[in-house]
């Protein structure tokens, strides 16, 4: 709710089938001072850097209408980044007419040798249509320290628990940096 209301003027992905992926992403950070990281690492302003998040996902929506139904695709959400702000919104799916799946970032640089500080939020929404505010399940805070060139891997899953946990989405998600 706080994002929509104050990022409101986000653009906002076009109306997508449930097998196609929609992407937020957020306008480029520029520096004007140098904030500390999550873990109170101060970032290296002018010190650019290419945070990609990036993989696959698959969801299950096993209520209503749309009983059975299996969503499938990519991820690939990109910020030029150097100073840490958020996390906001980097991507965003939907799966069955009732299951929205986001994705809430950040990325900074935290040294001299480009270090990305990534983090993570994911959200699972289910309800009676796409637009739910219906959070039934999140993973949040994660935190991943990934040096210049590399990529880390991690897998996200999320459950909904009000219906025996029919529905769900597992995320298999790259976190890369990169000039």
């Amino acid at each position: 709710m706080f994002l929509r209301k104050h990022f409101g003027s986000l653009a906002r992905a076009s109306a997508v089938s449930a097998l196609l992926v929609g992407a937020v992403v957020a306008p480029s950070v520029s520096a004007v001072a140098a904030p500390a990281s999550a873990d109170g690492q101060t970032s290296v302003a002018g010190l650019q850097r290419k945070a990609v998040i990036s993989g696959t996902f698959t969801i299950r929506d096993d209520e209503g209408w749309s009983a059975g139904t299996y969503c499938r695709g990519d991820i690939e959400a990109v910020n030029w980044t150097e100073t840490s702000t958020g996390p906001y919104e980097w991507w965003r799916t939907y799966c069955g007419g009732e299951i929205r799946v986001e994705l809430h970032a950040f990325a900074t640089v935290i040294d001299a040798a480009g270090t990305l500080e990534f983090g993570l939020d994911a959200l699972f929404f289910e309800g009676t249509n796409d637009r739910t505010t219906d959070l039934d399940d999140e993973v949040t805070g994660l935190r991943f320290q990934v040096p210049a060139g590399q990529s880390l891997p991690y897998t996200v899953y999320l459950k909904n628990g009000e219906n025996g946990g029919k529905d769900w989405a597992t995320l298999n998600l790259n976190f890369t940096n990169t000039v």
